[in-house]
């Protein structure tokens, strides 16, 4: 049986969620065309709900200590 198009994409999207943010943008634009209004809506709280949406390592810069 073929899996479902929101699992597909939730699968998708968190394999590429760090690599690159490009195609990132790329992949979840697509996946927003393909969907029905419903499964669009269960894939936006996913990616607001999951890890996929947290970079705070790579955005914020690491605090380096002043030397005295």
């Amino acid at each position: 049986m073929a899996k479902p198009l929101l699992e597909y994409y939730q699968e998708v999207l968190s394999k590429i969620s760090f690599a690159d943010q490009a195609v990132f943008r790329k992949e979840m634009r697509k996946a927003f065309r393909r969907l029905v209004p419903e499964e669009r809506q269960v894939l936006k709280q996913w990616f607001r709900s999951s890890c996929v949406c947290k970079t705070e390592d790579r955005a914020a810069p690491r605090e380096v200590p002043l030397r005295a």
